[in-house]
């Protein structure tokens, strides 16, 4: 029989391992933007000198997770992909999946799937292109989106516990010059969202793309995710300012909460 043992009887300098923290900032500072990266640029993000970065990445690369190329930049490698894999969704990326892929082709939109992930905002968990011309790429699979930006992200606020949004809305982020950053405005608009049951934005994350969003409901009816279509305004917004394909997306929502049930 094993004894668990609480993190607060271990000795503060036995509580974590400053290598594996530095490794992991180092992973962390490769993004969808930013997914090569030089020997400087990987250590000044990850608050590390140089000669530390290039040992830890020597060791990533020895253990397959990050590879240099013929440039000198490094990159992650597929094997992260294998440890992503691994994580548990519940059902839901796994059920939610087919389902987008027939609401790309029907609507030529990119199809998100959400989920909260706390302060640093809404984690995209699936993404399927339609076959609009236009590609959404500005929120790649295992990416942040600011909770004040999106329709995803403010539609998962909207049904927060207040402290939860509270905590959420105190660092609003500009990504474009709609972006709100009216705070309380923001707040009363939630109040709109929930009674309605999907959210709309428009020019807030990229000036001239669009999107909607609707809510996945557990069993119990909680909303455990947003299935929202991202695209140019004139493929989901009408011209007197309400979206399009709100029936398809709905139908697609409550497709993939019935699977989940």
């Amino acid at each position: 029989m094993h004894e668990r043992v609480s993190p607060a009887a271990v000795p503060a300098d036995r509580t974590t391992v400053r290598a594996v923290s530095r490794a992991l900032a180092l992973l962390r500072a490769f993004t969808p933007g930013r997914p090569r990266l030089t020997l400087a640029e990987a250590a000044l993000a990850a608050a590390l000198d140089k000669g530390t970065a290039r040992r830890l990445l020597l060791t990533l690369m020895d253990q397959g997770l990050v590879r240099q190329d013929g440039s000198g930049r490094y990159a992650l490698t597929l094997r992260m992909l294998e440890l992503a894999a691994s994580v548990e969704t519940g059902g839901l990326r796994e059920e939610a999946r087919p389902v987008m892929v027939r609401l790309a082709a029907a609507t030529g939109a990119t199809v998100f799937l959400s989920v909260a992930d706390g302060p640093p905002g809404a984690l995209c968990l699936e993404r399927v292109h339609g076959h609009d011309p236009v590609r959404v790429h500005w929120w790649g699979v295992g990416s942040h989106m600011p909770w004040n930006c999106g329709a995803g992200p403010r539609l998962l606020l909207a049904y927060m516990a207040q402290e939860a949004i509270a905590a959420a809305l105190a660092e609003p982020r500009v990504l474009t010059p709609h972006s709100e950053t009216d705070m309380p405005r923001l707040r009363s608009h939630l109040e709109v969202v929930r009674a309605r049951g999907f959210e709309v934005t428009q020019d807030d994350v990229v000036v001239g793309l669009s999107a909607v969003a609707m809510p996945v409901r557990d069993a119990g009816g909680a909303v455990m995710a947003a299935l929202s279509l991202g695209g140019l305004t004139a493929l989901l917004v009408g011209p007197e300012g309400m979206p399009r394909w709100l029936d398809e997306l709905g139908a697609a929502a409550a497709e993939i909460s019935s699977h989940l049930r």
